[in-house]
């Protein structure tokens, strides 16, 4: 990789990305902690960046908050396909009800790409 195409930084900063996330999600660090068998400290300490936690970690609070560690690390990635993990995001904002209804939209519209006799139930 050329110098001119690599992303420059001195230390990979998460934790505003993550604490916003956390917010978003509705959840405290106390519920984040107890969901990871961690103490709330340790979330806290994750969020001010005191700690950049270990890759397991930072998958397993990508699962709790239903995002790519792709998204998440988006800043320090020399790529573009983080787009498509925001879309994610806004899917799992949607209410349970609504995401059923974009899943079958989905199936219903890949059926009919692929002339496929599919029924389109809401």
């Amino acid at each position: 990789m050329s110098k001119k195409n690599r992303i420059v930084y001195d230390k990979i900063k998460i934790g505003n990305m993550m604490k916003s996330i956390r917010k978003s999600r509705g959840l405290t660090q106390e519920q984040v902690a107890e969901q990871l068998g961690l103490a709330p400290r340790y979330i806290s300490d994750i969020e001010r960046d005191k700690t950049k936690g270990s890759l397991d970690t930072l998958v397993r609070l990508c699962n709790i908050y239903h995002v790519t560690p792709t998204y998440v690390l988006r800043d320090y990635l020399n790529t573009s396909d983080y787009k498509e993990d925001s879309q994610l995001v806004g899917f799992y904002r949607l209410s349970k009800k609504e995401r059923e209804v974009v899943l079958k939209l989905i199936e219903f519209m890949n059926a009919r790409k692929f002339n496929k006799k599919e029924q389109f139930p809401i």
